[in-house]
């Protein structure tokens, strides 16, 4: 924990011109309550040399107030002479060491010309006293398109350009590959194969240009803290805040947790609420009875507020007192979610609120569910309509989601726009604003154009030493799409660790109903009005991944079909506005016009952008199919020796083929330079392992229906899944066309054709490679003796030793028959 205190007015200069000293400095307040007898605190800026004795204040807890430079640094801590990190401080993997450290982000407001975080020099021309962008990062940005209030870096500038060349030159390198295939590259010999190979190349060829779209002007926002905002926002014109938890059936001890990661987030208790959704309590529509569920939460709720109903007359003097409402028939406002909304309210209430120490309030909302009950969204939205709730900003939380204490004071700056004091929006603010509060600041105003603001899911159970094999990470998503993306204002909203306007969400009338994924079709909707989204890419929220192949298949399954009903979804809604803007004869309504004014003025919502983020998050679990492709090509070509190509020439090959992989892969890690190479790696083992998933997933969207069974966030529910026999018997079949095309390459071509069998062998090799960990991982929870907590998330134990004795052996072996057969006899000969 980190806390900043004012900085100095002087800007420090102990060294020399190049030294860090020239930077801004400003004291902090550093904290480490891990316990330990002795703590030092060790930083990046100073190369972690200077080892800072930290003061004892209470048993485990120690601070040091340490002045350092404003920007992003990374630190440390040794404690009894071990290095450790605070894991309820925001947390990066160092990339120079590879070791998980804290990070500080400093302030977002530098005066102009001064070396700020990042090392950006920002020119001349900005406002001293307010940090606005110097005419040279105006038009810096407006070149590159990047955000204008983020850090970026030369590096990240150069790697977007090279994307950009990248990326455009992929369509003429294309288009003459794809000529090459057809008319002079393709194996006649094996026309099955080569046709397939083709189609798949296309589906690869067309979903890389769709995805890698959104990474024309990625943003990394620098961050900037609600109470160092300058000039500063006064405490009184913070917004509520309705901190809602999601919750159905996951494990009540994990949603403690939670909860008490939210009644710890930095911010005035007064205007936090803390609210569990909870869509368990009453098991069924017919059976109006308390669950074990309920029961169990309930008390956990009773024990996280201070509540104890054995001594009631000492909570009531204390201000701790528990409120039960019901709501139900006409005192219900929303009838399409609820039959009947119950709401246990736990204090503090009234001055008791505002006391030192005094904790959130904290309420459980449970509802009887009617016939059609929506899942998530419509507990959601009973939540938002038929309780209590009032915060100006609603944050959604998952039921394991545990936020930093820092989250709001971190998230809510990127929903406020800065009123310079000359501007006229400035001068007319309103006395009484319906969002921020009083109106008493004519510097900082909530930005009506934002929708949302989110942040990465980031999974304690599978980071750090952690395997990854199932890719539940997802950096290329977390870490690479959605700064993409937010570079449009169209990140789209994942369900969970997201802080939402409700004013937006009244407008909408809450979450939409229509899908399976929810979250993403609520954002959609309000990317299609006219807003725009924002996304913190910082280690905001900590969770729990599945824990089993079955339930991460399950969930991408989920997805898949998810993406199709959204798809199909806005293609409906913008069919029939097109049709509804004919029949109207060029006279749209009131609203309509205010919709496509809104539109028109939002760059990030032209139809073109709007476009491509709809068909990539559409057709994703169509354009996958092409790992069947190249499946089936891979025991195709194993079986037969016969490729899909067949070059006439290495010029050929090389003016094709390997010029457009060169420039494709060029684009695609330009765009994703900043992505762990492991995650990249993992991201395409399973495009290939989720491939069958997300089919099923697609099925399920056209001819299944609306309805889908819940799977736990941790996947307790779902040990097995059919769906993992695709990999299992798909691995199989690779390594047995391996072991067969080595045993014909003696006995049937009688080692004579090596450039057939040993390219067959390298391309089944290759799509073995990419299906093999999902499929050993499903394989050792099925035949590992061990424990399930010991065996979960893990491969298959791999004898090493004894497959190297055998590999050894069986290779002697393979070279002496290559030695003596026909053709190895003639080459000695």
């Amino acid at each position: 924990m980190m806390h900043t205190v004012p900085p100095p007015t002087a800007i420090s200069s102990l060294g020399d011109a190049s030294s860090l000293d020239l930077r801004v400095k400003e004291l902090a307040m550093f904290e480490w309550s891990g316990g330990g007898r002795m703590v030092f605190l060790v930083g990046d800026w100073d190369g972690y040399t200077d080892r800072v004795p930290m003061e004892s204040v209470k048993t485990g807890c120690f601070r040091a107030a340490v002045e350092v430079p404003v920007g992003r640094l990374h630190y440390k801590f040794i404690v009894d002479g071990k290095e450790k990190y605070n894991p309820d401080a925001p947390t990066v993997v160092d990339e120079a060491t590879g070791v998980r450290v804290n990070v500080r982000h400093g302030d977002d407001t530098l005066p102009a010309g001064v070396l700020g975080a990042g090392g950006a020099v920002d020119g001349g021309g900005g406002d001293p006293s307010k940090g606005h962008p110097s005419r040279r990062r105006r038009l810096m940005s407006r070149i590159s398109g990047l955000d204008l209030y983020s850090d970026f870096s030369v590096q990240q500038v150069v790697s977007m350009f090279l994307f950009r060349l990248f990326y455009l030159a992929m369509v003429p390198s294309g288009a003459y590959y794809f000529y090459w295939l057809i008319a002079r590259g393709g194996n006649e010999n094996a026309p099955a194969n080569w046709i397939v190979f083709i189609t798949a190349e296309m589906l690869s060829f067309v979903s890389a240009i769709i995805s890698l779209f959104g990474m024309w002007k990625p943003v990394k926002r620098r961050w900037r803290s609600l109470d160092a905002l300058r000039p500063a926002l006064p405490e009184a014109d913070w917004p509520t805040v309705d901190v809602i938890i999601c919750h159905y059936k996951e494990d009540t001890e994990q949603l403690r947790q939670t909860i008490r990661a939210a009644m710890k987030l930095d911010y005035p208790a007064h205007l936090l609420h803390i609210i569990i959704a909870d869509d368990g309590f009453f098991p069924t529509s017919k059976l109006v009875e308390r669950s074990d569920i309920g029961l169990a939460l309930y008390q956990t709720c009773v024990e996280e507020a201070g509540y104890d109903p054995l001594v009631e007359e000492t909570m009531n003097e204390k201000g701790l007192v528990e409120h039960y409402t019901v709501k139900a028939g006409d005192d219900l406002p929303r009838h399409d979610c609820a039959v009947e909304a119950h709401q246990f309210e736990f204090g503090p209430y009234g001055a008791d609120m505002y006391a030192p120490g005094a904790l959130p309030r904290l309420s459980l909302v449970a509802r009887v569910k009617p016939a059609n009950a929506h899942n998530k969204a419509g507990n959601i939205n009973n939540v938002l309509s038929n309780s209590n709730a009032d915060g100006k900003i609603v944050l959604f939380l998952d039921a394991d989601m545990k936020p930093v204490e820092s989250y709001l004071l971190r998230v809510l700056p990127l929903m406020l726009e800065e009123q310079r004091s000359d501007s006229l929006q400035s001068q007319l603010i309103q006395a009484d604003d319906p969002e921020l509060g009083a109106g008493t600041s004519k510097s900082w105003q909530i930005n009506r154009d934002i929708g949302f603001v989110g942040c990465p899911q980031r999974f304690a159970n599978v980071s750090g030493d952690h395997p990854d094999f199932c890719a539940h990470r997802n950096a290329i998503y977390y870490d690479g799409i959605c700064t993409g993306r937010d570079g449009f204002g169209m990140t789209d909203f994942v369900g969970t660790n997201a802080c939402w306007r409700r004013e937006v969400l009244n407008e909408i009338g809450g979450f939409v109903y229509g899908s399976v994924t929810e979250d993403t079709l609520t954002s959609n909707e309000v990317h299609r009005r006219g807003y725009i989204s924002r996304y913190a890419d910082e280690d905001l929220c900590w969770g729990e991944a599945p824990v089993t192949v079955a339930a991460a298949l399950l969930q991408r399954q989920r997805w898949a079909k998810g993406a199709i009903m959204n798809g199909l979804r806005i293609f409906k809604g913008a069919a029939k506005e097109r049709k509804e803007m004919l029949l109207s004869r060029g006279k749209p309504s009131e609203l309509s016009e205010f919709y496509a004014y809104r539109r028109q003025q939002r760059k990030p919502n032209n139809t073109f952008v709007s476009t491509m983020f709809w068909l990539d998050s559409t057709l994703y679990p169509l354009l996958g199919w092409g790992a069947f492709g190249y499946v089936f090509c891979a025991i195709y070509y194993l079986i037969t020796a016969n490729a899909p190509i067949s070059p006439t020439s290495t010029q050929s090959l090389a003016g094709a083929f390997v010029t457009y992989y060169l420039i494709r892969y060029g684009a695609f890690f330009s765009a994703f330079y900043e992505v762990n190479m492991t995650d990249v790696l993992r991201s395409q083992q399973c495009w290939f392992s989720y491939s069958f998933a997300h089919t099923v997933g697609v099925w399920d969207a056209l001819f299944g229906g609306s309805k889908f069974g819940w799977v736990a966030n941790t996947g307790q529910r779902h040990r097995r899944s059919w769906l993992e026999w695709f990999n299992i018997l798909t691995l199989g079949a690779l390594l047995g066309g391996i072991v067969w095309r080595l045993v014909a390459f003696i006995v049937i071509d009688e080692a004579c054709a090596p450039y057939e069998n040993f390219g067959a062998v390298a391309f089944g090799g290759y799509v073995a490679w990419m299906m093999a960990p999902v499929a050993l991982v499903s394989l050792n929870e099925r035949l590992s003796s061990a424990d399930e907590s010991e065996r979960e998330g893990k491969t298959l134990p791999v004898p090493t030793p004894i497959i190297a004795a055998a590999v050894t052996i069986l290779g002697v072996v393979f070279l002496s028959g290559w030695a003596n057969a026909r053709c190895g006899i003639e080459a000695r000969g």
